[in-house]
């Protein structure tokens, strides 16, 4: 059994991440805002009156830019082999 956790083939090792945590928060936040802001703004010139579809659009949107920013922080931390 190695002594070193940082060895590849020790139990407890965890390979760190090639993007910060900071960053990667970062990135799900403000793609939700973006994706909120752009939901909102559609919806804005669609339902000119109804503040419900508004707040809707917007969190409908918010969801989905934070789910894309997820998987694009996913994507950016596998390693790429050409």
């Amino acid at each position: 059994m190695p002594e070193s956790r940082k060895r590849p083939g020790h139990h407890d090792y965890k390979k760190p991440a090639d993007i910060p945590a900071k960053q990667r928060v970062r990135g799900r936040i403000s793609m939700a805002i973006l994706f909120g802001v752009f939901a909102l703004l559609i919806a804005l010139f669609n339902a000119q009156g109804s503040y419900v579809i508004w707040i809707a659009a917007a969190c409908i949107g918010a969801l989905i830019g934070y789910i894309i920013g997820k998987n694009m922080e996913k994507s950016a931390s596998k390693k790429t082999t050409s």
